[in-house]
């Protein structure tokens, strides 16, 4: 099975809320004692067992706007079905705070998600952790996807960056649960939770 974070490559974004899927496939490599040490189709790959089966936690370094094509590359050298996929990405339309795991679904105009749907469909599934909207988002909409690229691309706060903290802290148990096949015990434990009243 696959663990997929999203993020874009580079000092620069590294704590951009964009990066929040790369964020969490670290905190479970670090709970694992896994390492990203070592580099296949356009992503740093993480080898790891649980439970005596292989796994792979993957993160695509073509940005983006192309995960795609690195994920689906992984997914075909290893014969990985779309089911046996997870991907963790940001999210605007989620409050901070709030994560939601899905066993499928649409892009929710996300462009990571869009173009790995692109690529091998929409049956993978996906969580995704709230990131927000703009504080001070204008009705203009040049001006509005403007702050919005501002936004995912910007610098977490010291208050945000311990709510991401809390989140990953629950990343390897949800993790773990979706390996064991799972999933929807982990949707029921973790889509209602709240790790923020911000």
């Amino acid at each position: 099975m696959i663990i997929a974070g999203l993020g874009n490559p580079g000092k620069e974004y590294e704590r951009t809320r964009h990066n929040a899927g790369f964020w969490a496939v670290d905190a479970i490599a670090e709970k694992f004692r896994g390492e990203f040490d070592h580099k296949a189709h356009q992503a740093l790959i993480c080898n790891l067992q649980f439970h005596g089966r292989p796994h792979i936690l993957v993160k695509p370094q073509t940005y983006m706007n192309l995960s795609g094509e690195s994920i689906s590359g992984i997914m075909i050298e290893t014969e990985t079905s779309p089911d046996n996929l997870l991907v963790i990405t940001d999210d605007i339309n989620l409050p901070i705070g709030r994560i939601r795991l899905r066993a499928s679904g649409s892009d929710g105009g996300h462009n990571g998600l869009k173009s790995i749907i692109n690529h091998i469909g929409k049956g993978f599934w996906r969580l995704r952790i709230g990131v927000g909207l703009p504080v001070n988002e204008e009705e203009d909409d040049d001006d509005s996807h403007a702050q919005l690229v501002e936004h995912v691309l910007g610098s977490v706060s010291k208050e945000e960056n311990e709510i991401f903290a809390a989140i990953n802290k629950e990343m390897p148990e949800l993790a773990a649960l979706w390996l064991m096949g799972m999933g929807n015990k982990a949707m029921t434990r973790y889509n209602g939770a709240v790790f923020s009243n911000l």
